[in-house]
């Protein structure tokens, strides 16, 4: 994958950034005096040859290095960015705890032909991550833009272990969603379909216009404490078929992510 690739970059975009476990922001560390403002490459040579700096040429090096990443950090936080809940079937363990999830704004097609393939980056450790390794299969939950959406989105970020939608607290819930089985797939245990609970108005699946049934690929990436996840979308699962001449309107569009905050996207221009 080339450098500056939509995937490489979002990397640090996922569950940790939304709970600001990333490293500090520019402004932090301008305050706790550990950049400098607006270094350029241009004051690295005095610097290294300078006595009295206390620092060698290979410290600045690695100083200016840490101020690029910061850098592309910030800039990065202007790209608006899919939101996504990742959800996975433990095979392992007590089936009533198998479930998991977790949120990512880094996800993307790859490709579409001849099967459509989708990725996303997880920090590791991950508990979901681990799930889908071992069970091979996950579900990709695209979210409308709402509040009820957002929040979701943030409690799908704190780890399952904080996860209030297994505590009941949440306006959400897990259901089973029994898998497409493939080339004489053995069936394995169902996997964890979010949805709205029900009431007298409502089908529960409104918040979500579109969940993708994907097997995991047999290729990632590793990139330093980064998995890059690789799928192939086996299923479709929507609440209204779309052809390919339906008009798209700016409510239509999915939950986005920049600037670390949640947002629905405007109008066309």
């Amino acid at each position: 994958m080339l450098p500056y690739s939509r995937s490489i970059l979002a990397a640090c975009r996922t569950v940790g950034q939304f709970t600001g476990q990333c490293a500090p922001t520019i402004g932090t560390a301008l305050r706790l005096g550990q950049l400098q403002s607006r270094r350029t490459i241009t004051k690295v040579a005095p610097a290294a040859n300078n006595p009295q700096s206390g620092l060698t040429g290979a410290q600045n090096i690695k100083s200016d290095v840490a101020s690029l990443s910061d850098q592309v950090r910030l800039l990065m936080r202007r790209v608006p960015y899919p939101v996504a809940i990742i959800t996975a079937t433990e095979p392992n363990g007590p089936a009533d705890k198998a479930f998991r999830g977790m949120t990512v704004s880094s996800f993307n097609t790859v490709t579409l032909s001849p099967q459509p393939v989708i990725s996303f980056n997880v920090r590791r450790p991950s508990e979901t991550l681990s799930a889908l390794q071992s069970s091979k299969r996950f579900l990709v939950h695209l979210l409308a833009p709402r509040q009820a959406t957002a929040t979701l989105a943030r409690d799908f970020s704190k780890g399952n272990h904080n996860l209030s939608l297994l505590e009941g607290k949440s306006d959400y819930e897990f259901v089973a969603h029994e898998h497409t089985l493939r080339d004489n797939e053995a069936p394995g245990r169902p996997l964890p379909l979010l949805r709205r609970k029900q009431d007298a108005t409502s089908t529960g699946l409104e918040d979500f216009p579109f969940v993708l049934e994907c097997q995991l690929h047999p290729q990632s990436i590793q990139v330093q404490d980064h998995t890059i996840v690789v799928g192939t979308v086996v299923r479709a699962l929507s609440g209204e078929l779309l052809s390919l001449d339906s008009e798209t309107k700016a409510a239509d569009l999915c939950l986005t992510y920049a600037n670390t905050h949640f947002w629905e996207m405007g109008h066309e221009i």
